[in-house]
C-alpha cells in the first residue's frame, strides 16, 4: 500500500512540474466554437486560436458577434462597427454606426446617418449617400435619397 502512494505521489507530482501555461493570461477565456474563442481583458475582447493559442486578433475590441457560416463576424469598436474574419483578418475597419446582416453577398450599412452597401470582402458598393436602402427579393434595390426614390444597381 505504501508503494501504491508513493507512485500515485510521483506521477501526481511529476505532472504538475511539467504543466505549462500555453496562452497569455486573461480574465476570461470563452469556449472554442468553430476553432477559435473570445478572450476578454477590462472588458474588452479579442480571439484566440484553438490550435495555436494565439491570438490572431488584438483584445481592442467591445464585442465581436458569433461567426456566421461564411467565417465573417461584426465587431464592436467605441460605438462602430466593422467585419473580421475567422482567421483574424480585418476586412472592414470599425467604421460604420451599423452593419446589417448579409443578405446573400451583400449588407447595408450605416455611417453618419445614412445607409450604403458592401459586399464580403469589404468593398463599398453603393456609398453611404441614401436615407434607406432596401433589397426586394427579386434582387431589386432600391434607395431612398431627399425623400426621392431611386432604383440602384451594383456591379461587383
Amino acid at each position: 500500500m505504501k508503494k501504491l502512494f508513493s507512485a500515485l505521489f510521483i506521477l501526481l507530482f511529476s505532472h504538475a512540474i511539467f504543466a505549462q501555461e500555453v496562452s497569455k493570461s486573461y480574465d476570461k477565456i470563452e469556449r472554442f466554437d468553430q476553432g477559435v474563442a473570445r478572450v476578454w481583458i477590462g472588458g474588452h475582447c479579442g480571439l484566440i486560436s484553438q490550435a495555436t493559442k494565439k491570438e490572431i486578433i488584438p483584445v481592442i475590441y467591445d464585442k465581436i458577434g458569433s461567426f456566421g457560416h461564411d467565417a465573417l463576424a461584426i465587431t464592436s469598436k467605441d460605438g462602430m462597427k466593422g467585419l473580421i474574419t475567422i482567421e483574424g483578418k480585418v476586412i472592414v475597419g470599425n467604421i460604420y454606426t451599423s452593419i446589417g446582416d448579409f443578405h446573400g453577398p451583400y449588407a447595408i450599412t450605416r455611417k453618419n446617418g445614412l445607409a450604403g452597401m458592401i459586399n464580403k470582402q469589404g468593398k463599398v458598393l453603393i456609398e453611404n449617400k441614401y436615407e434607406e436602402i432596401r433589397v426586394e427579393g427579386n434582387g431589386i434595390i432600391r434607395g431612398k435619397k431627399d425623400g426621392k426614390e431611386v432604383l440602384l444597381t451594383v456591379k461587383d
